[in-house]
């Protein structure tokens, strides 16, 4: 893997991986001070577990170590979804070539870029391991798109992916097939639109490959590389809401504003159904991430065997309080992209951005605290 902002918070110790001020003469044994830790909680859990159940209240949840986390994520939460994202890219190019080898109305082909798209959201929010690393959103997503970049590209008449290596980044990918599905047809437009579709399905193909390989990692035979990539996915996770919240939602609305009466807001894509679907996919991915679901929460996930979210995380360190103050802030946010109408106006995504901006403060106030991750900025978690 390539070096990248976040491996600096390698330097930071936190209690998943040996505790603060962990030095490198104590950590050869951390890993069965880490077995001692969790035989002894699990005890504890176990006996406290049966007295609360009695009585109602929670259920007990395991000490879940970082490299618990990261085996849920990278071994059984991402590899499906770079698997789905793959098959719908392979999907969205069959369609272009067909839509191209005679006349046909772009529907069809809009609806397999439309599901494409949804794939690709789902894997990469938050963007994690290959996609930053390829810098995938910047490669296949780049917004807005620049029309006269595109004419231009169109101009040239690219016949090759190779051709394509020289053609700017905002007239390929999602939104430069949006672009041209939406304009008069022309001559140019079919075998460039191949192009994009079979450019797309390339980077999907190729971040398929990298989850793969991050699925057979053993997180814990390297103590210093398992802390940089759980630091790396809780700043991803923020990164991520703060991407949806603020490029997606937000900014658009507040450069209309300043730019003045008779200015729309331009989200990133054209319509506003596919926008809220957007939006909703996004959140799905990040709240599936963060929230325990209903299954979860009857049954606790147990160390390496599924996807560890944050809110279990704060639960097996004992932060109960703030586990439940969370998940009712993930649930304000839940319940306000649900009630989002169709053609959603200018105070219903303020209203909404307010919503998502709560979990927000809470994750940089108290969560990532709780979990012992320093925060910082990164300029890999979108462009």
């Amino acid at each position: 893997m390539s070096t990248h902002p976040l491996r600096r918070f390698a330097a930071s110790p936190s209690l998943a991986f040996g505790g603060r001020g962990t030095t490198p003469a104590a950590r050869p044994s951390r890993f069965r001070g880490v077995c001692w830790m969790r035989a002894t909680l699990a005890g504890i859990l176990l006996l406290a577990g049966s007295a609360h159940a009695q009585s109602g209240g929670v259920n007990a949840f395991p000490y879940y170590s970082g490299e618990d986390a990261l085996q849920g994520l990278y071994a059984q939460h991402l590899p499906p979804l770079a698997r789905d994202f793959e098959t719908q890219a392979r999907a969205l190019t069959a369609a272009a070539r067909q839509h191209c080898a005679g006349p046909a109305a772009p529907a069809t082909l809009k609806d397999a870029w439309r599901r494409a798209l949804l794939a690709w959201d789902a894997l990469s929010s938050p963007a994690l391991g290959p996609v930053i690393e390829r810098r995938s959103q910047r490669q296949i997503d780049f917004w807005p798109t620049r029309p006269a970049l595109l004419a231009k590209a169109l101009e040239r008449a690219p016949q090759t992916l190779a051709d394509m290596e020289s053609v700017g980044t905002p007239a390929k990918g999602f939104p430069a097939m949006e672009q041209l599905l939406a304009a008069r047809p022309a001559p140019a437009h079919c075998p460039y639109l191949v192009l994009v579709a079979e450019g797309i399905e390339a980077e999907a193909v190729a971040l398929h490959a990298g989850f793969n390989a991050l699925a057979t990692r053993d997180w814990t035979s390297n103590e210093d590389a398992a802390r940089s990539a759980f630091a790396e996915w809780i700043n991803q996770w923020l990164g991520g809401l703060e991407r949806l919240r603020w490029a997606h939602i937000e900014q658009p609305v507040q450069k209309a504003r300043t730019a003045g009466q008779g200015h729309a807001p331009r989200f990133a894509r054209l319509a506003a159904a596919d926008n809220a679907a957007e939006w909703r996919a996004q959140w799905q991915t990040l709240r599936a991430q963060a929230r325990l679901s209903d299954a979860q929460r009857a049954q606790p996930p147990q160390p390496g065997q599924g996807l560890v979210p944050i809110e279990a995380l704060l639960m097996g360190k004992g932060h109960i309080a703030l586990a439940q103050r969370w998940g009712q802030a993930l649930d304000r946010a839940d319940a306000a992209i649900a009630a989002l109408p169709p053609k959603a106006g200018e105070q219903e995504l303020m209203a909404l951005s307010k919503t998502l901006k709560g979990v927000t403060t809470l994750f940089q106030t108290e969560v990532a605290a709780a979990l012992d991750v320093p925060l910082g900025f990164s300029d890999a978690d979108g462009d």
